[in-house]
């Protein structure tokens, strides 16, 4: 099957929507590299939600999460405004039309919620930079082949990652950044490539001076000398700190995903009906309101348990990092220019 799929994904002979999107959903499971680079060419001649959908998929198959989440996102302002769209439809419809604009809502907030649910698990592959830049005419940021908007903190991959600056004069220069997951970083703009410094002179090759050797003079003897070395005081504490760190970065992005969420929620019930004080008629509106408890009160849980674990965390971290002191005796005795050296060490 992957090898039928991999035959029919042939370049197009005529760049229409259809056939770069026919050999996207072809090399999907086989090659999502190539698989994005043509569901994206499709939803730039024919911008449609499913597409980008598509596209968001085949980048998080490729491992490019901060592309990915981005992506997501654009997914669901796309679907909030379907949504809203066919809220409105259902005020004035009546009969079948009305049936056929509450299916198309009651679709676009599912695949709105599967959205969300995507970006929730794609937080903890993911890091924020935050560029500051010199005095001077801003450089032009890309990510992944995107220009970013620099005046926000920039996604990137969790581990490494790269940047690319690009000058007034047109070139470049590339930056490895390396954030750990759901971490903030600051970096400096690289600064403006100078001119070229001027060739130095060939350096004038002298022969060496004659080499004179001292006397051979009797081996004064080696008495004990004393160092001292700082260590770490426990690896394994550190590792555990960092191992509860990750584990509050992935409880924070459950928390935002439904902090988010209920907020959508709560809006909703408001609009379907609910007052200020918290009053729902029975109906949508009351489930509305429920569910925004719920997922409010499930966010709350999540945010304390992630900074406890923060918290615990970062505090073994440093315990793990505290360096001691060891005293480290180093013991020599030379006795003669030919006889055997003994060293010890305590």
């Amino acid at each position: 099957m992957i090898g039928h799929a991999e035959a029919r994904a042939e370049p197009c002979t005529t760049p229409t929507p259809a056939c770069h999107l026919e050999n996207g959903k072809d090399l999907l499971g086989s090659d999502p590299k190539r698989a994005a680079e043509e569901l994206l060419a499709s939803y730039q001649l024919d911008e449609r939600t499913d597409t980008l959908v598509l596209y968001a998929t085949a980048l998080q198959l490729d491992h490019r999460y901060a592309t990915a989440l981005a992506t997501w996102k654009r997914v669901i302002v796309f679907r909030d405004s379907e949504l809203d769209a066919a809220k409105d439809k259902a005020r004035t419809a009546t009969g079948r039309k009305l049936a056929a604009a509450r299916a198309a809502a009651a679709r676009a907030q599912k695949q709105s919620e599967q959205a969300a649910e995507e970006i929730i698990k794609l937080w903890p592959h993911v890091g924020r930079v935050h560029i500051a830049f010199p005095a001077g005419p801003q450089l032009a940021v890309t990510h992944d082949g995107v220009e970013v908007d620099v005046a926000h903190d920039v996604l990137v991959n969790a581990g490494s990652d790269e940047l690319v600056f690009t000058y007034k004069d047109g070139t470049r220069e590339h930056l490895e950044v390396e954030v750990a997951a759901g971490a903030l970083a600051k970096i400096d703009a690289p600064p403006a490539v100078s001119a070229k410094p001027e060739p130095k002179p060939a350096p004038v090759l002298v022969p060496p001076p004659r080499e004179v050797r001292p006397p051979v003079e009797a081996p004064t003897p080696v008495l004990a000398t004393r160092r001292s070395v700082d260590e770490p005081r426990s690896l394994t504490m550190s590792r555990v700190g960092l191992g509860l760190v990750a584990g509050a970065v992935v409880a924070g992005g459950v928390a935002g995903g439904f902090g988010y969420l209920g907020s959508r929620d709560y809006d909703r019930s408001r609009t379907a009906g609910c007052s200020a004080d918290g009053q729902c008629p029975f109906g949508p509106a009351a489930d509305l309101a429920q569910r925004s408890n719920d997922r409010a009160r499930f966010a709350q849980i999540s945010a304390i348990g992630a900074g406890a674990l923060a918290a615990t965390g970062v505090t073994l971290w440093f315990l793990g990092r505290h360096k001691t002191h060891h005293a480290i005796t180093d013991v020599s005795l030379t006795l003669s220019p030919s006889s055997t050296a003994i060293a010890g060490r305590f």
